[in-house]
């Protein structure tokens, strides 16, 4: 049953392994009946091999059947044990979604090149015109140049590469011109 469904919603077992958080290998054994998952694995795989329009009447209920069958428990019980998880995930979901908009809407997450792999950090140090605008920490270029020669601070040896506060306006303003040209801007907030 769930390798059709899954093979009906068009995921891998790699996608699937993503959704349910246990390894592909074990879902294969699973599918191919090697395996008996725990309530937790069988509940998460009900859940999101029927989060689609696309997918069989009744999945749910038939999985969820077909395990108490299996496993010799309660129909009814492991069905409003069910309701129980899927009620809680939602809730996860959503109070997830909720800090998740607040970290996207603030740039504040870094985001691995290619992927959707974003992690939440403190501050939005990836947003450049956040970077170039913010007045709390200190901007450098690499290390390639000596931007403050000549000066005599600790500060200016140590970080010979801090940007002065004049080179940042002039780059943000660089950059506001040549994204602005470029780009139509959004004129949603938070978009």
């Amino acid at each position: 049953m769930i390798k059709e469904q899954r093979e009906i919603k068009g995921m891998t077992l790699n996608e699937l392994e993503n959704a349910v958080g246990v390894t592909a290998s074990y879902l294969s054994q699973v599918e191919n009946g090697n395996k008996i998952p725990s309530e937790k694995v069988i509940f998460s795989i009900a859940y999101f091999l029927d989060n689609s329009p696309n997918v069989k009447n009744n999945y749910q209920e038939k999985l969820i059947t077909e395990y108490a069958n299996i496993r010799g428990l309660n129909e009814n019980e492991l069905w409003n044990d069910f309701q129980r998880f899927r009620a809680n995930l939602i809730r996860e979901v959503e109070y997830s979604l909720n800090n998740s908009i607040d970290i996207v809407n603030k740039n504040k997450f870094k985001l691995k090149k290619g992927t959707l792999k974003a992690e939440p950090i403190e501050e939005p140090y990836f947003d450049l015109k956040w970077l170039l605008t913010q007045k709390e920490y200190e901007v450098f270029y690499g290390r390639d140049y000596n931007i403050n020669p000549g000066e005599k601070s600790i500060l200016d040896k140590l970080f010979f590469h801090r940007l002065r506060d004049e080179d940042i306006k002039i780059i943000h303003g660089i950059i506001e011109a040549y994204i602005s040209n470029k780009y139509e801007k959004n004129n949603k907030e938070g978009d």
